[in-house]
């Protein structure tokens, strides 16, 4: 294809871009900038990515972002979301709808489940409970939902994830004898929403445990009953979010814990490994065990 079918893409989709070269030049498919393939288009995600000795004038056409000095490489779109541009015109062009059928063998959905129109469920999984799943929504395999569970649509709920039972909680007597929290609170995941491999969603209490639209959760997570999470918010594989914690829209929580009852703020950012036992301001960086804000040092 030409590059001009990509740029024209690129504007349909509203990314923000600026193009030099020749957009009647052929490419064909991608390739990484490591394992670059003649006439693919590629990206350089930053300066120090790109191979000592490398010839970019060999590049058929290379995705920048805007800091990015792409040398004398013939065609470049500048962009400030070069990996999104880049990500989503390989997905655009290239990525072939998968043939699955609508629900996979050993599955059981229960009486009171609802599916959305286009709905894809995986082999082995449960549904059982007041469930409703929208439209477009993918269920990958040995998945299990109960209760009372709400999913948008578009979501990708993956393999071995379990959403919807009791979580954690206990009353306790004056002889120290326990006594489990009966839940009657569900789950709620807005649209766009990706939950990665073995992930536990638990429901509330009394109110809903939410997940709020456009979230991407990798593998291995645990979200606690009563926790409220905003709006695209993004989860590193392996994060522990105890009960009732609120986690505002476009927090980054990168295989942290978070002690029950905390509130991250709006675009705040857990670093990698922290253990969070008080509030995280919005947009504020905090690092460590227990978790402090993180300061810059100057050289």
């Amino acid at each position: 294809m030409k590059i001009k079918e990509i740029l024209d893409f690129l504007q349909a989709a509203r990314i923000p871009f600026s193009f030099t070269g020749d957009p009647e030049r052929e490419v064909d498919r991608f390739s990484s900038l490591s394992q670059y393939r003649e006439g693919t288009f590629t990206w350089i995600k930053k300066q120090e990515n790109i191979p000592v000795g490398m010839d970019l004038t060999g590049l058929a056409l290379v995705f920048v972002a805007e800091d990015v000095d792409a040398g004398r490489a013939p065609n470049v779109i500048r962009t400030p979301e070069s990996k999104h541009a880049f990500f989503s015109t390989m997905e655009h062009f290239y990525a072939q709808p998968e043939e699955r059928p609508a629900v996979g063998q050993f599955t059981y959905i229960g009486p009171r489940v609802k599916l959305g129109r286009n709905v894809r469920i995986g082999h082995n999984c449960t549904l059982d409970g007041d469930i409703t799943i929208g439209d477009g929504t993918v269920i990958w395999n040995n998945v299990v939902i109960i209760n009372r569970v709400t999913i948008g649509r578009n979501c990708e709920i993956q393999s071995g994830t379990v959403i919807g039972h009791d979580g954690y909680g206990y009353t306790e007597d004056t002889r120290h004898h326990k006594t489990m929290v009966k839940h009657f609170g569900g789950v709620i995941i807005e649209d766009d929403v990706l939950l990665g491999m073995n992930n536990v969603i638990a429901r509330g209490v009394i109110d809903d445990t939410v997940i709020g639209r456009g979230t991407k959760m990798a593998d291995l997570c645990h979200i606690g009953h009563n926790n409220r999470v905003g709006e695209d918010v993004a989860f590193i594989s392996g994060c522990v979010v105890n009960g009732s914690c609120k986690i505002r829209d476009h927090a980054y929580i990168a295989t942290s814990v978070l002690r029950n009852q905390c509130t991250i703020g709006e675009d705040a950012f857990v670093g990698l490994g922290a253990v969070v036992v008080k509030d995280v301001a919005p947009g504020q960086t905090v690092v460590g065990n227990p978790a402090k804000p993180f300061i810059k040092k100057k050289a």
